[in-house]
């Protein structure tokens, strides 16, 4: 009986101070051990950071269209260009004759050279496709 009561003095002292006791050593190993996973990971989110930015195609710039070096077809980007002027000049004459009887007064040779140009680029487009040399 004795016994028990100086067990339970013990425990009451503890429980009055709120100590716990920590091996020094282990906390030190496990906050080591923290440390160099923290290091692993941010290592890892950079290298994963270079490799997004290698798969991610570069920003194109309006002065890259004017490059040697560039992957784009310029004849095609005219010849759209062109068609869509065309587009707009034939969907402007059918709106103004259906909605004010009136017929657009644009010279026939605008409309022709628009004509002109998107052929032409397609077909300089299509043609380089067709007989130039693999690089």
């Amino acid at each position: 009986m004795a016994r028990d009561r100086d067990r339970d003095r013990d425990y009451d002292d503890r429980d009055d101070r709120n100590e716990v006791e920590i091996d020094l050593e282990k906390y030190m190993a496990l906050v080591s051990k923290l440390d160099d996973q923290e290091d692993i990971i941010k290592s890892l989110k950079d290298d994963a950071r270079k490799l997004q930015e290698g798969i991610e195609p570069p920003k194109r710039k309006f002065i890259d269209l004017f490059l040697d070096s560039n992957d784009l077809n310029e004849k095609a980007i005219i010849g759209f260009i062109s068609f869509f002027l065309m587009m707009v000049f034939g969907a402007t004459d059918l709106l103004t004759a259906v909605i004010w009887d009136m017929d657009l007064k644009v010279s026939e040779t605008i409309y022709t050279s628009f004509v002109v140009v998107t052929l032409g680029a397609f077909g300089i487009s299509e043609a380089g496709k067709a007989f130039g040399s693999d690089k």
